[in-house]
């Protein structure tokens, strides 16, 4: 299917943004939204501003939970695949076990080697949860996965009438890692970065109440086809796709402008947690309006056209999720930290945006040659190996 290969392809980037921001060039807390890398003075003040009201409705906190819904949508399909081909719900869960542990394995290594902000780690414990839910129903899987979404609307609401007017911006210790002038040397950087692995390990529920429900989603989603027939559950895709728009203009537009001023600063940090509780939502709203909007190129291609050119290049990066992920962090790495070329903070949000960008397109160009040359990823290679042995295929 064309959509989860281009919805991952696209939610890279908007990955990189959000990253970028909070994660590899934290801006100095003395700069106006410095959450969001930061308004400079001058000619590119203006630049700023756009450059954070846009990352604040189309990144923060919408890449992340897309992927989490294609990961649970990828369990399914996964699913639905040893299924046919006559594996038990013992033995699907068993391969699926092996293949989520090793993405976990890929995300430890990767938060202590290269990036304390890793989600991989989440998204292979939430994978071997999945495996051990499979023989559940359809039914009993959306319940399960609606009662926290449902508490953690409830906790946003009850914490946007908690929270004072007098807000105070985060402490520059906001990063453990990246780029931080705190980080002289690539071995206080893993140590900094195995004291935050063991922070993740052990907040990793909270992690999991906001993510796993939308995972759960996106592997009913798989086993009942919703994006294998569009037509069939249009309504309920676009029901998906209206709570997105709602929560990425209800609260990241005005959350953009409470950080340049245009609304009072003291809703930044309001809108910032009640995004925080709510944006997991727009992760499958958003695969629902991808799959509405390139139905008809689906269709075509399941008569036999080819993908059209301009989706080339963000459909294979989508097939090689990993490895752009993983490229992003080394490219980001070598960039921001200061023992590496030490690109300084405070460059503006612009700037930063210019530089996330230009990272997704050299991922996006070394996909396109792999894709060209008929080369899967390489960690996708790994990880397959892996997961299945030297045939690549699943044993029973």
């Amino acid at each position: 299917m064309l959509v989860p290969d281009a919805a991952r392809g696209f939610a890279l980037l908007g990955i990189a943004i959000a990253n970028i921001a909070t994660a590899w060039l934290v801006a100095p807390t003395s700069m106006s939204a410095f959450f969001f890398g930061g308004i400079s003075d001058g000619a590119t003040a203006l630049a700023d501003q756009i450059a954070v009201v846009f990352a604040a409705v189309t990144s923060h906190n919408r890449g992340l939970p897309m992927f989490a819904t294609l990961l649970g949508f990828g369990v399914g399909l996964i699913t639905l695949s040893l299924n046919r081909r006559g594996f038990t719900v013992r033995q699907s869960r068993r391969v699926l076990i092996k293949r989520y542990a090793y993405l976990a394995l890929f995300g430890v290594i990767h938060t202590v080697f290269l990036f304390f902000g890793d989600v991989m780690f989440l998204y292979g414990i939430c994978g071997i949860v999945i495996a051990l839910l499979i023989g559940f129903s359809d039914r009993a899987l959306t319940v399960l996965a609606w009662v926290p979404l449902i508490l953690s609307t409830l906790f946003g609401l009850i914490g946007v009438l908690l929270l004072t007017n007098n807000t105070t911006a985060a402490p520059d210790s906001i990063t453990a890692a990246g780029g931080s002038t705190q980080i002289p040397s690539y071995a206080e950087m893993l140590a900094a970065n195995l004291k935050v692995l063991g922070v993740g390990i052990t907040t990793l529920p909270v992690s999991m109440f906001f993510y796993f429900p939308v995972m759960l989603l996106g592997f009913v989603w798989a086993r009942k086809g919703v994006l294998a027939d569009v037509n069939a559950h249009r309504t309920q895709l676009k029901l998906w796709l209206a709570v997105a728009i709602v929560i990425s203009l209800g609260v990241g537009l005005p959350w953009g402008l409470s950080a340049i001023d245009v609304l009072p600063s003291q809703y930044e940090e309001v809108l910032l947690f009640l995004n925080t509780c709510l944006g997991a939502f727009t992760g499958p709203g958003i695969l629902a309006g991808l799959a509405l909007l390139l139905e008809p190129v689906q269709r075509r291609i399941n008569e036999g056209a080819a993908v059209p050119a301009w989706m080339t290049a963000v459909v294979a990066l989508g097939k090689r999720s990993m490895t752009g992920y993983l490229l992003q962090s080394v490219l980001f790495f070598i960039l921001v930290y200061p023992f590496m070329l030490g690109i300084p903070r405070g460059l503006g949000a612009a700037a930063q945006t210019g530089i996330a960008i230009l990272v997704w397109l050299l991922t996006l160009a070394i996909a396109w040659a792999l894709e060209v040359r008929g080369l899967a990823g390489p960690f996708e290679k790994v990880h397959r190996r892996l997961s299945y042995g030297p045939t690549m295929r699943p044993e029973k």
